[in-house]
């Protein structure tokens, strides 16, 4: 009996140590995803030059003192703005597929390189909240009043929340984003891994929150969504999204107050719309803009 429950201790604490670990593991991929840019997916990967942009890199620095290399491209004679907002595991060149069509529409640009670029941590849209309000205020320094957003997948999330934060944002594009980061978080673990909710899930929470100063659990722009009204919103998300699941974008959509448009290519791969019809999808995001960002 004393050889049982010596092993039975020993097994339980072995399994412990096995979850700690993982959840280390786990929460590590989040807060320190690899950054990259691929050229099946960016397609850009050699700055706004390659599309024919003149442009300056422009420091940014955060409320917590992180200084934000972005991409800041002009246009002649315009006032009107917008902030993209990258993925993680991104860079500032993830909205080069859309600047040349949006500059061309007379828009400034802020190619925006979140914390994880420049010395901080991916938070799903917890911190990455300060870099969109230090954007703001860059820009509002700079007499840009008329601002809108354009975030892209995490950049999404964190741009939902970002403009039911600040009034002064008129429009927002939001693509292949997620309502609830926990969400997204644990059908990716169940998909990729194999792993159930229980018992790892709460425990890579806990890792998250300890070692990111946060609170995963409340990175939910289905929560936030509806307060944006009555300033315009559109989402854009493929139907078969290989990594954010299209009912976000349904769940979004259906919180979401008036003006809204929702545009669902039949595309498979996770934010790669301007990848499957380059032109439908500049089409869009111009219109939506010229539309409510004069």
């Amino acid at each position: 009996m004393k050889r049982i429950k010596k092993y039975s201790i020993s097994a339980l604490i072995f399994s412990i140590i096995l979850l700690i670990i993982a959840a280390y593991y786990f929460s590590s991929l989040v807060l320190y995803p690899k950054v990259n840019c691929s050229l099946e997916h960016h397609v850009f990967c050699n700055g706004p030059s390659e599309v024919g942009l003149q442009f300056e890199e422009v420091e940014i620095t955060t409320e917590d003192k992180l200084n934000l290399v972005s991409y800041w491209i002009p246009a002649k004679h315009s006032k009107a703005s917008i902030i993209l907002v990258h993925g993680h595991g991104g860079q500032r060149n993830e909205g080069i597929r859309f600047a040349k069509s949006l500059h061309q529409a007379g828009y400034n640009l802020l190619l925006l390189s979140l914390r994880r670029n420049h010395g901080g941590f991916a938070s799903m849209g917890f911190h990455e909240q300060k870099d969109v309000t230090a954007a703001i205020s860059y820009l509002k320094e700079k007499g840009y009043n008329k601002i809108g957003i354009f975030g892209f997948s995490m950049g999404s999330a964190t741009s939902i929340i970002a403009m039911a934060d600040h009034p002064e944002i008129e429009a927002g594009l939001f693509s292949s984003g997620y309502g609830s980061a926990i969400d997204v978080l644990v059908e990716s673990a169940k998909r990729d891994f194999g792993i159930p909710y229980y018992p790892l899930i709460p425990v890579v929470k806990l890792a998250l929150n300890l070692r990111g100063d946060m609170d995963i659990d409340s990175v939910r722009p289905i929560d936030k969504i509806a307060s944006i009204s009555p300033r315009p919103i559109a989402l854009f998300h493929c139907k078969m999204d290989d990594y954010v699941d299209y009912h976000h974008a349904l769940d979004l959509f259906a919180k979401a107050g008036e003006p809204k448009s929702l545009w669902s290519p039949e595309c498979k791969r996770h934010e790669r719309l301007w990848n499957f019809d380059s032109k439908e999808a500049e089409s869009r995001a111009v219109g939506f803009f010229q539309k409510y960002l004069k």
